[in-house]
């Protein structure tokens, strides 16, 4: 414990006298998770995002710490941007595959998932995930 406390130190040493501090706050952000003080992670993380908007690891991760907290919309758009940068990025396209499963938005998990499909033929799990869907998205008849 002493050893990350001692790293948080120095990082917030470090923001305030670096002109780019977008990398520092993005590694105090992924610290402090670590460290399950997520309400300062994610306030780090923001930073790193805004700081840094071309980089999808950043959008992704702080996408992921916001689905965690309960901040569905606000995760779905830095997963959206995360994907706007990196399109064939497997965990940004499960995530957003998830996210929308877990909403029951079978049309909008469909695409995310068929494109993992394509990017992973040999995945069972990815299969398995869109055949899921894939039946989700059939309508059911009703007059049973």
């Amino acid at each position: 414990m002493g050893r990350k406390n001692e790293a948080e130190k120095i990082l917030r040493q470090a923001i305030q006298f670096t002109k780019e501090p977008g990398v520092l706050y993005y590694s105090l952000g992924l610290l402090l998770a670590e460290q399950q003080r997520l309400q300062e992670a994610v306030v780090h993380l923001a930073k790193a995002a805004a700081l840094m908007p071309n980089h999808s690891r950043v959008h992704y991760n702080h996408g992921l710490l916001l689905q965690h907290l309960g901040k569905t919309s606000q995760a779905k758009t830095a997963f959206l941007k995360a994907y706007q940068l990196n399109t064939n990025d497997q965990s940004t396209l499960r995530a957003l595959t998830i996210l929308h499963i877990q909403q029951h938005q079978w049309e909008k998990a469909y695409p995310y998932a068929k494109q993992l499909n394509r990017l992973y033929p040999y995945s069972p799990e990815i299969y398995r995930m869109l055949k899921y869907i894939q039946n989700q998205r059939i309508p059911h008849d009703s007059k049973h």
